[in-house]
């Protein structure tokens, strides 16, 4: 898969102020550039139990698949985030299971669509590799400085309260006269930074545009 972007789980943080929000954080191997996924509560504890961060006692349907998994010797070899529409990412899963013709038995690559977040939840039981383009990543990526987004000519962010925050007020001009490019990534941003009012209205703009 050289034509795609390796990713690893860098964290799962809780909004402190919309209930049942995660954001699930990836990064590329050299940490500078990260992607934001809004998840739900129930991918958002399933994935932080798969990483041995919750109660190992509990019991998630993805682990139910992990059994059914193994009894029809089915692997996933890797789960691909391929597409970003309007601020939601698209999925899918390659895996291998046994294909039967004849009295021949070989194994079979095969794809299925997933949330992303369901998808994420499986690759970390299967330690299987988490990959995405480099088209996302040049449309939702934000690229990181010690330790803080970078700041660009799209919009401009500063540290306040240990939290970082946007102080250049996007005006409903200023967005319809960003490209989507820029609007995508500054929807990201505003959803990891919590500022949903904007994303709210950055992702009515994309809609606007379809």
């Amino acid at each position: 898969m050289d034509e795609f972007i390796r990713l690893a789980i860098r964290g799962i943080s809780l909004s402190q102020i919309q209930a049942g929000i995660y954001v699930l954080l990836l990064e590329e191997e050299s940490g500078r550039i990260k992607l934001p996924i809004i998840i739900e509560s129930l991918q958002a504890q399933s994935i932080a139990s798969a990483l041995g961060k919750r109660d190992p006692s509990k019991f998630f349907t993805h682990d139910l698949f992990i059994t059914f998994a193994k009894v029809f010797d089915i692997t996933l070899k890797a789960v691909v985030i391929y597409k970003l529409v309007n601020g939601i990412f698209f999925s899918y899963i390659l895996f291998e299971g046994a294909h039967v013709e004849g009295e021949k038995i070989e194994k079979k690559e095969h794809k299925i669509d997933s949330k992303t977040s369901d998808a994420v939840a499986l690759a970390v039981r299967f330690q299987a590799p988490i990959y995405t383009t480099r088209e996302i990543f040049d449309k939702a990526g934000i690229y990181f400085e010690n330790g803080v987004p970078k700041e660009n000519e799209t919009y401009e962010t500063r540290i306040e309260n240990n939290g970082l925050i946007f102080f250049k007020e996007k005006s409903q001009q200023d967005l319809e006269k960003m490209t989507e490019k820029d609007l995508n990534a500054l929807l990201n941003h505003a959803v990891i930074n919590e500022c949903y009012e904007l994303a709210a209205r950055i992702k009515k703009e994309l809609d606007r545009r379809e």
